[in-house]
């Protein structure tokens, strides 16, 4: 498998940024080095705070990078020179510019808009002190504080708040993403942040400080590999099963 940044594999306008027509120009190069699938990075629309990884809708192409018509075509020409095209999707996290966070933002605490995210009350006697210890990966606390005085998590940076796995409008939202990019014919998925969609909703402090993108090593780590991220993959599974192809993850 090839990895690939569009921003910066191939540009075919000239215009200074990488394009899905420039990754479709040199499929025949590709398939020349023996290359039988590509991983193509995210090229959703984003403000590119991450490189991309902070997504602001997930069933669109980022307008440098072309369009749907332009990822469609290349994932039929990709697999007429017998490549399979695999996608990144990033289900831990949104954009901070995403509808779902900014409706979030917009509703009143422990409204259903908030619950797609996770929002608690600060501690201390004016809720000023972040709800946990926790770090992010990125550096600096894992929560950010929003107007009304309650904090949003985001394990990663501000502009990339948590969704809350333990809601099921969130899984059914994934469940449709998947389908969608599976019916536009896609191989499959590489999934960002496996490891961290469950959270412990007790939200205990750390009980040592992390370094920067260290992970505990030890059993019950309150946001790293913890045993529901089994059920939300036997979801997905199901889920890419039921296209009737053979489509890994």
């Amino acid at each position: 498998m090839y990895q690939i940044y569009p921003r910066s594999f191939a540009d075919s306008t000239g215009d200074g940024t990488g394009d899905i027509d420039g990754i479709r120009s040199r499929l025949p190069y590709l398939r020349e080095l023996g290359i039988d699938a590509i991983w193509v990075c995210p090229w959703y629309p984003s403000p590119l705070h991450d490189g991309g990884y902070d997504v602001a809708d997930y069933r669109r192409i980022h307008e440098r990078f072309g369009d749907l018509a332009a990822a469609e075509r290349l994932i039929a020409e990709a697999h007429d020179h017998d490549i399979r095209v695999i996608v990144d999707l990033v289900p831990n996290h949104t954009s901070s510019e995403h509808e779902w966070f900014r409706a979030a933002l917009a509703a009143q605490p422990g409204s259903p808009e908030r619950d797609r995210y996770i929002f608690r009350a600060g501690r201390g006697t004016d809720g000023s002190e972040p709800p946990t210890n926790w770090t992010s990966v990125f550096g600096g606390p894992a929560w950010k504080q929003v107007d009304d005085g309650e904090w949003y998590l985001h394990l990663f940076d501000h502009t990339q708040p948590d969704l809350n796995w333990e809601n099921e409008e969130v899984r059914a939202e994934f469940d449709d993403i998947f389908r969608f990019w599976l019916d536009r014919g896609v191989d499959g998925f590489r999934i960002d942040v496996a490891h961290g969609l469950v959270k412990d909703t007790s939200f205990p402090d750390l009980a040592v400080t992390e370094g920067l993108l260290e992970s505990n090593r030890g059993l019950h780590h309150p946001y790293w590999d913890r045993d529901g991220i089994h059920e939300i993959n036997r979801r997905w599974r199901s889920v890419l099963d039921g296209s009737g192809r053979d489509v890994m993850m």
